[in-house]
């Protein structure tokens, strides 16, 4: 068995040289002539186009290529967002099996088009366990039409009904700038908008995940008793935005227009009164505040009138996102990891969350030292969370391929 894989990075403003340059970088780091994969991650600032053709230019016309914009772009020594930044991935194996789906017409069916992917996935034959890697396009109407997302919680409702269990998985949901403009899509030689994809491997490799959240709860438990969608309209039978105001504590230097990817809400998905433990918490980020109703608009439409869920307080330590990677690489028991991927919630960006340092630097020093490495910058982020696939917010999803 033979797996060798590359990272390339380029921030040429042009997009044919940047796609050529960073495609050239991930075969010269895999050592190989040919590739078998190319997975291709750019901002919006690049010509979806121009890109494709400069990514094939290296990397040929045989070599199965998938990816989308990301708001900015993490490697082993390079990290940006909001330029041009372009990443790419390439695979070469001779026992690796690859697959790619795709299906279309994401707004308004993420149920549907969850359902239809998976039961494409199901129609194949793998050797051994599939390995998924999720990308779907998260902008569904851009914020100069009135912002509007394609939901991920029914998408994994619509995988989960297919899927008689979930393999290794994770997923991405994809968005060029944190302007929300509109987002494309690369399969093979199309390029597409509104859709999802999945990435399978099989064939003796295996995907380990592991999950950075970064947030611990501040306060007690405060129920939701009115929301519509993915509006947030009521808590503890009053207007959203007054708890939230009085669960932050009024101060003249915030208002509710600082609100949007600022207020987390968690979801515990374990014991209620047990001790805190990350993993077992699915963050909701605020994206938007309905004024008229006094109410958050959220990223995702699973908290209901119900969920009980606990304000969040943003924490990150860069000691434990060191310890979380190394605790993933101490379970791979004697495997040889080839590849790593890091999906990180573009909020966590020192740029958007105020911190001194790069968080994703963490992940280069312990991942990228050892294996090429490539992150994204996302808009949502999808890994397991007790038992269940879960949409998250404000989290960093590592995914690390070994054979």
């Amino acid at each position: 068995m033979s797996t060798n894989a590359g990272v390339g990075y380029s921030e040429n403003s042009r997009s044919w040289e940047a796609g050529a340059e960073a495609a050239a970088a991930a075969m010269v780091g895999a050592d190989v002539k040919q590739c078998d994969l190319a997975i291709v991650y750019s901002t919006e600032k690049h010509d979806p186009a121009q890109l494709r053709n400069g990514l094939r230019s290296v990397v040929g016309p045989s070599a199965r290529v998938i990816g989308g914009y990301a708001v900015g772009i993490i490697t082993a020594d390079r990290l940006g967002y909001e330029g041009h930044q372009v990443g790419v991935a390439v695979i070469a194996s001779d026992s690796l099996q690859i697959e790619m789906f795709i299906e279309q017409g994401l707004p308004n069916n993420e149920h549907g088009v969850g359902l239809a992917l998976a039961r494409q996935i199901n129609s194949r034959k793998y050797k051994g366990e599939p390995n998924l890697l999720l990308m779907y396009d998260a902008v569904k109407r851009s914020a100069a039409e009135g912002l509007a997302l394609n939901m991920a919680t029914p998408f994994i409702q619509g995988m989960s009904e297919a899927l008689t269990s979930w393999p290794p998985a994770a997923g991405v949901g994809m968005t060029g700038s944190m302007q929300w403009n509109p987002t494309f899509q690369w399969f093979d030689d199309r390029i597409e908008q509104n859709t999802a994809m999945a990435l399978v491997l099989a064939g003796g490799v295996r995907m380990d995940t592991i999950i950075m959240h970064g947030c611990k709860p501040s306060g007690a438990y405060h129920k939701i008793t009115k929301a519509d969608e993915n509006v947030i309209l009521e808590i503890d039978n009053r207007p959203a935005l007054e708890v939230v105001a009085q669960m932050l504590g009024t101060t003249p230097d915030r208002s509710w227009e600082e609100y949007p990817l600022f207020v987390t809400l968690g979801l515990n998905k374990g014991d209620k009164f047990a001790e805190f433990k990350e993993e077992n918490y699915a963050n909701r980020l605020c994206m938007a505040i309905d004024k008229n109703r006094n109410a958050l608009v959220m990223f995702e439409p699973d908290l209901v009138a119900g969920s009980e869920v606990r304000l969040m307080r943003r924490s990150i330590d860069f000691e434990y996102i060191g310890a979380r990677a190394a605790q993933l690489l101490d379970g791979l028991a004697g495997r040889n990891p080839f590849l790593s991927i890091y999906i990180d919630c573009a909020a966590r960006a020192s740029a958007y969350c105020g911190t001194e340092r790069e968080e994703a630097g963490e992940i280069q020093r312990s991942i990228g030292s050892k294996m090429p490495l490539l992150g994204m910058y996302s808009g949502v982020e999808i890994a397991k969370v007790g038992r269940d696939m879960q949409a998250l917010d404000w989290t960093g999803v590592l995914c690390v391929f070994s054979e």
